[in-house]
């Protein structure tokens, strides 16, 4: 029988899509690694020997991203200037001096795994989302995670920004401002903003563990 109009259904152009397209050939483990890997080395961000300790310790399945390790004095410019989009080379708008660490990162090549790009806290403030993380023993992004991430997958920025609330921009003071990644036009930027605001493409990536050499 027909259904009521209470029982209707509806089937989306993405479904759609999804259901008559072939799935993507997804990378395995070490070609995804290695794609990152060899992103970093041509930046001059790595070397190969900071990535082979990670080699035998690759996650079978999901996203994890390979973090080089952190220079002594964090450029901001020069960084965000190895982001490309839309043809568009990043531009950054925060001094180093004005960023506080909420958490403790390792400043040695790490890798994160189980990682979440944000999408799943969109419409969330930083201040929500940081203890949330917490809660959930989750590892949140400070700036210099955020921005390897946008060098490397830059397309993220398409779908939505990124609050980096394992860095704070205020010196800890409550109600203060954090790092966002976002586009300005078809801009990548860095800048801050108030870390009590709600923006429904708004959200704050993670990790659920970090491995260390």
């Amino acid at each position: 029988m027909p259904q009521t109009a209470k029982e209707k259904r509806v089937v989306s152009a993405e479904q759609y899509q999804g259901l008559i397209a072939p799935p993507p050939m997804l990378p395995s483990a070490s070609e995804f690694f290695d794609y990152q890997v060899e992103g970093l080395v041509d930046r001059k961000l790595a070397t190969y020997g900071d990535a082979d300790p990670f080699r035998n310790r690759l996650p079978e399945k999901g996203f994890f991203l390979f973090v080089p390790p952190r220079p002594k004095v964090l450029d901001l410019n020069e960084l965000m200037a190895h982001v490309e989009l839309n043809g568009e080379t990043g531009v950054n708008h925060l001094d180093i001096v004005d960023i506080t660490a909420t958490v403790e990162v390792p400043h040695s090549a790490h890798l994160l795994v189980d990682v979440e790009d944000g999408r799943a806290r969109l419409n969330v403030n930083a201040m929500v989302s940081r203890q949330n993380i917490a809660n959930e023993k989750r590892n949140p992004y400070d700036a210099f995670r955020g921005i390897i991430h946008v060098i490397l997958f830059p397309m993220v920025l398409s779908h939505h920004c990124m609050y980096l609330v394992g860095s704070r921009c205020d010196g800890g003071l409550v109600g203060g401002r954090v790092p966002l990644l976002y586009l300005a036009g078809y801009t990548p930027v860095l800048n801050d903003f108030c870390e009590d605001s709600v923006v429904p493409v708004w959200g704050a990536p993670s990790a659920g563990s970090v491995i260390v050499p």
